[in-house]
């Protein structure tokens, strides 16, 4: 059940450390036109990190989680996070492919090497090439039209590869692939951040990600089963598979609702209005978060400019923007150049390295990876509101590179030393088991906050464009991890690993001094945060509340309260 964000208990004392507990304080309220004042006493003094106005409005008035409009919202999200769904299909079904002989035989490829990086890496480019216009097409005509287009360009891409004859054909139907990914996982991410209700937010927008290990696991379990055909209909099926999702993903586009803050853009308050009050408010338009929202909505984009949709230049004119930018930098590069890559595009060559030849038990053991990483990743969801984005994202980077450094010491030993003897198969195990731990654990940090994280630290103008530049930023480093990996792995093996280590170190130190934590805020009033200037000491700034029998009132400011 969606949580509100943690508030801190405890005894508030002045500078003489008197209790102030028993002292009464005139609180302003208002509400639209109306304001009351009232003395109450204080039962508590509370600390929280974030909006005060936010946590007072949530608190006044909860949402149900289960009631018939929150179970319609979520049926809504499904279709957003259909976009991850296809995404992780598509990523993770050459990994699996590129590991079947009747592929290999039928292109004359092999595992490894540039001929088969190239493959890998022009889905990447198209990927980076369609990211462009995702910010024309999102701003333009909405994010619904987003995620739409993006499922018609792919089902045109995996009609092309299915029915390849040449590598020619593969590629050009994987470089359409890439166009529909970028347009759908821009899309899809910046809806359902922007049609959750705020106060869960973290949660739901958490588990988008998440959906990228039902493609994962769709593709390795299909690609398992069908490798015991000995025809190219071995790998052509699971290529036709990629229909499926966008098939869906384009059916729902046109029965959801469309973003409220898209319509507010638009100059469509009422109808942003009917849609927050329904999924927001229970209904009421007078519901304390609608007229928070709405408020916000409408002063965020009185502060946004007219631009041209190719005009990147506010997301670097000021020190807020960048400051904005730099976020999503650090976390576009950071989740993709962690290692995790490595196992998605070439895990069954990592195997390799283990001393696990086997092409059935390498496709079985990519498809329990993706069942372990799923966990994870749920596990990494439900914890959104409970563990802050920058704690999770520091300490997880160290654990990931001592994970890492694992796999690369047992992968060494085996290789250098042991091989297929007693002790080898020990080691090889080993090395399994903690590529497994690896996965988990980057499920865990990353994939709940890839594109939560990132559409959080952009405002409303710069979102649609920002999420664009994110695509092209995981795409740089997919090109990357697709291409310079498959070349690094056939010519220094398990050595390449290193540099992942180190990366992750590398990562560890920026998100401990450099991120911003955005958990507990409404997307507009991290505006202030970023304003700062130091934004990741602001975002740490604690804020005092007081608390009575009826809720939370306003924010506690030495001696008087701010008007809420």
């Amino acid at each position: 059940m969606p949580d509100l964000p943690a508030a801190t208990d405890h005894e508030s004392k002045d500078n003489n450390n008197k209790d102030i507990g028993e002292h009464a304080l005139s609180v302003t309220s208002s509400n639209g036109q109306d304001e009351t004042k009232a003395q109450v006493s204080i039962g508590q003094v509370l600390e929280v990190q974030g909006n005060t106005e936010f946590i007072s409005a949530a608190t006044a008035a909860p949402l149900n989680p289960w009631s018939r409009t929150s179970l319609q919202l979520y049926l809504i999200l499904l279709t957003a996070c259909l976009n991850a769904t296809a995404s992780g299909f598509d990523g993770s079904i050459f990994s699996t492919i590129n590991a079947m002989d009747q592929y290999k035989a039928y292109f004359h490829k092999q595992e490894t090497g540039s001929s088969t990086g190239i493959i890998f890496a022009i889905y990447t480019i198209g990927s980076m090439v369609g990211a462009l216009t995702t910010g024309l097409i999102m701003d333009m005509f909405g994010r619904r039209a987003g995620m739409g287009i993006g499922s018609i360009i792919i089902m045109i891409g995996a009609i092309v590869v299915t029915a390849a004859r040449s590598e020619a054909y593969l590629l050009g139907g994987r470089f359409v692939l890439g166009l529909g990914i970028a347009l759908g996982t821009s899309a899809a991410p910046t809806y359902a951040i922007e049609l959750a209700p705020p106060q869960w937010r973290a949660r739901v927008t958490g588990y988008y990600n998440t959906f990228f290990y039902s493609g994962s696991i769709l593709a390795t379990g299909v690609t398992y089963a069908t490798a015991k055909n000995h025809t190219s209909l071995a790998w052509r099926l699971p290529l036709g598979l990629q229909c499926i999702p966008p098939l869906f993903i384009l059916l729902g586009a046109f029965l959801i609702p469309e973003s409220p803050r898209w319509l507010c853009s638009r100059g469509r308050i009422d109808d942003a209005t009917r849609i927050l009050a329904k999924y927001h408010g229970g209904g009421d338009p007078g519901h304390p978060i609608v007229q928070l929202e709405i408020r916000e909505f409408e002063e965020s984009i009185k502060q946004g400019k007219t631009r041209s949709w190719w005009d990147w230049r506010e997301l670097v004119h000021t020190h807020n923007a960048r400051w904005r930018i730099g976020m999503v930098t650090l976390m576009s590069y950071g989740s993709q150049l962690s290692g995790n890559s490595v196992l998605t595009y070439y895990l069954p060559s990592m195997y390799t390295q283990l001393g696990i030849t086997s092409t059935d038990r390498r496709l079985l053991l990519t498809f329990a990876n993706n069942i372990v990483s799923c966990a994870g990743a749920v596990a990494g969801s439900a914890t959104n509101d409970r563990i802050g984005r920058r704690t999770k994202l520091w300490v997880g980077s160290f654990i990931l590179a001592g994970l890492f450094a694992a796999v690369t010491g047992f992968s060494s030993q085996f290789t250098t030393k042991h091989g297929a003897t007693g002790a080898g198969i020990a080691l090889s195990n080993a090395g399994v088991a903690f590529i497994f731990l690896f996965g988990c654990a980057y499920s865990f940090v990353y994939t709940p906050l890839t594109a939560t994280y990132c559409a959080e630290a952009l405002d409303n103008h710069t979102r649609a464009t920002g999420m664009g530049i994110h695509i092209i930023m995981n795409n740089t480093a997919n090109f990357y991890n697709t291409y310079v990996t498959a070349i690094a792995l056939k010519a220094i093996a398990w050595k390449y690993y290193l540099v992942f280590v180190a990366l992750n170190l590398l990562y560890g130190v920026f998100w401990y001094f450099l991120g911003v934590e955005t958990k507990g805020r409404t997307l507009e009033e991290l505006q202030e945060v970023f304003d700062a200037k130091w934004p990741p000491r602001a975002a740490l700034e604690k804020k005092k509340m007081l608390k009575t029998d009826d809720g939370l009132l306003g924010q506690l400011d030495e001696n008087r309260t701010r008007e809420v």
